[in-house]
């Protein structure tokens, strides 16, 4: 089932948000945004922490390789000052930022959408409604 997200940053509504992984985390979703400059790429992720959700992305085989550092490029990135995924491979995060508070339920305040979902469902409750 494709979930998208929409949500309010910045003053600005969003919508058709890609959602990585919905009920995987009981609705405990965070706003990536990776790029910035002009046009910024917004997905959620569920996860329980920031590392997490950078996990998450990381292992994604659509958007994972937009933070995975090529082999060819390492010598760019001294070895006392890398970064590296929950799976040992180095990731670049100077253009990624994490959208959310840390020590709550509902980090970033999004509605899922999907057919056959009720519309605009809280990620905590189609978490919820995924088991029923």
């Amino acid at each position: 089932m494709k979930v998208t997200a929409s949500c309010r940053l910045h003053g600005h509504d969003r919508a058709d948000i890609a959602v990585l992984n919905p009920g995987d985390w009981f609705g405990k979703a965070w706003l990536v945004e990776l790029g910035g400059s002009y046009t910024p790429l917004f997905l959620v992720i569920e996860a329980d922490t920031i590392a997490d959700a950078i996990d998450v992305l990381s292992d994604d085989p659509l958007y994972g390789p937009q933070v995975h550092v090529p082999d060819s490029d390492l010598g760019d990135y001294p070895e006392d000052s890398r970064q590296y995924d929950g799976s040992g491979r180095v990731i670049d995060l100077e253009h990624l930022m994490v959208h959310g508070r840390e020590g709550c339920d509902l980090p970033f305040a999004v509605k899922y959408h999907a057919d056959g979902v009720p519309k605009g469902i809280d990620p905590r409750r189609f978490a919820a409604w995924q088991l029923n």
